[in-house]
Order: structure tokens, then C-alpha cells, then sequence
């Protein structure tokens, strides 16, 4: 599982309001899975403390996905971000999605703006169709009139001002 993929999740406070006691069940076990892999000797062993993490970590990190979870997780298992020295409470967990949080802000900042260059690819489609052949702006007369306001038939051009391009466009081609 990438950052990537794991971006395009469930989120978990989405998962929650949906089902909220099958997703505390899966955090839960995500969270046991990652302390018993660790094996440090000062971890979480109750359940209010799994309880207080979790809320904790839903607080703080609302904008995580259960695979966001997952993966980082997995990777606290593998101490990708550091050492434990028998110590897993609280105060770890924070620090180590913090640091999956610095690592995953590049790659949604590259993911938003694929996005947002394939919103404008598709708009500039999609326009091509509907703009007015007289809206452009190489035209001085036309230059005028907005594509907005011409879709709401506000200061649209006169008939003999339309002749009158529509004759210097034949001139342009003729030459």
C-alpha cells in the first residue's frame, strides 16, 4: 500500500458517523496489532487507554483514512520513524502520525494538483464547445462582451455588429 492509494480511503471520521462501533473495533485492532508487533515493556494494556488514544488520534488527525491508519501503523511497526526504547504510549503514536502527516503533505500536494490540471483540461474541453465564436478576445468588438454575460444574454452584440465581423472574417479568408 502506498500514500497514495491510502489517500483515497475512508475517512475515518466519515466511517465513524457511518458505523462507529465496527470502526472503533477496527482502530482498536489496528492499534493492539502495531503495540503487541512492538513489544515495548511501558505501552497501552487497558482498554481506556486504547479508548484515549484513539480518540486522541481521531482528534488531532481528522483528516486520516482507515488506510492512512493502516499504513502508518504498519509502518510504526517497522520503525520506519525511529525507535521506541520500550516506550509506546500516547505521546508516541502523536509523534510518529505527525511524522507520516510531513511525509504524506508532498504527495497530496502533487495529487491536488493533478486534480486541479484535469479539472482545467476538461473545462477548457468542455468550453471549447460552448464559448460564443464571437466571446474571443481577438476581436476588439467582441472583446466587449464576457462569456458570462453572454450566456446571460446581457450585452450581447447587435446584428450589424455581427455582420460586420462576420464580413472581415471572410475578408481574412479570402486573402
Amino acid at each position: 500500500m502506498t500514500i497514495e492509494t491510502a489517500f483515497k480511503g475512508t475517512n475515518v471520521r466519515t466511517a465513524l458517523k457511518l458505523d462507529e462501533q465496527a470502526t472503533r473495533a477496527a482502530l482498536i485492532a489496528m492499534l493492539a496489532k502495531c503495540v503487541r508487533f512492538v513489544d515495548a515493556n511501558k505501552t497501552l494494556t487497558e482498554g481506556d487507554e486504547y479508548k484515549m488514544v484513539l480518540d486522541e488520534l481521531v482528534k488531532g488527525f481528522p483528516t486520516f483514512t482507515i488506510e492512512d491508519w493502516r499504513l502508518c501503523l504498519y509502518m510504526m511497526a517497522k520503525e520506519t520513524f525511529g525507535g521506541y526504547y520500550e516506550r509506546l504510549k500516547l505521546a508516541q503514536f502523536v509523534e510518529c502520525f505527525t511524522k507520516y502527516e510531513q511525509l504524506k503533505q508532498p504527495v497530496i500536494t502533487k495529487i491536488r494538483q493533478d486534480e486541479a490540471a484535469d479539472f482545467q483540461r476538461m473545462r477548457t474541453e468542455a468550453l471549447r464547445y460552448i464559448t460564443p465564436e464571437f466571446g474571443t478576445e481577438f476581436n476588439p468588438i467582441a472583446a466587449r462582451v464576457s462569456p458570462q454575460e453572454w450566456f446571460r444574454g446581457e450585452n450581447r452584440l447587435t446584428y450589424t455588429e455581427r455582420e460586420e465581423m462576420e464580413k472581415r472574417a471572410k475578408a481574412r479568408t479570402n486573402e
